[in-house]
């Protein structure tokens, strides 16, 4: 996982890979306050932008997640988000294992989790094996609007 901050980006860029910058780029320069609620291909099914927006609840209400072939990376656009977060463990059983099928699998106990506050700007980065619990808050109930770029891990290693 790797938790940043557009503000910092111009000084920070050189730490990522080139396909993590475009995604990074992407956040940047579009209009996300003005997008539309929908999918955006940036490069095919390999990668692509999920507008959203998403109503919070309290973490313990929302299952813990992980993905297997694709990395997300997470920004508010408006809004506030807590994000519940993990290293996967033996210790972590998923309650659902569609990671074959749909590259997800869902988790109602997780060990070792803490938390983010994600404002807009804030952007962090999950890898397959980082499990995290996106849009709560600690009253629940806040709209939010959010992006996930979705990029296959094959990519980084292009």
């Amino acid at each position: 996982m790797i938790l940043g901050d557009l503000s910092k980006w111009e000084e920070e860029q050189w730490a990522y890979a080139p396909i993590l910058r475009k995604a990074i780029d992407y956040l940047r320069t579009s209009d996300l306050e003005n997008a539309d609620i929908g999918t955006y291909n940036l490069i095919g099914n390999d990668m692509y932008a999920l507008v959203q927006q998403a109503h919070t609840v309290v973490p313990l209400e929302r299952k813990s997640e992980h993905h297997a072939k694709f990395i997300d990376v997470q920004m508010v656009v408006a809004g506030e988000e807590v994000h519940a977060v993990a290293r996967q463990c033996e210790l972590n059983v998923p309650v659902e294992d569609q990671l074959t099928d749909k590259d997800y699998a869902l988790y109602d106990k997780v060990e070792n989790e803490f938390e983010l506050l994600l404002k807009p700007g804030t952007f962090v980065i999950y890898f397959p094996d980082d499990l995290h619990r996106p849009a709560c808050s600690h009253a629940g109930g806040t709209l939010t609007k959010r992006v996930v770029i979705k990029i296959n891990k094959e990519l980084l290693q292009a």
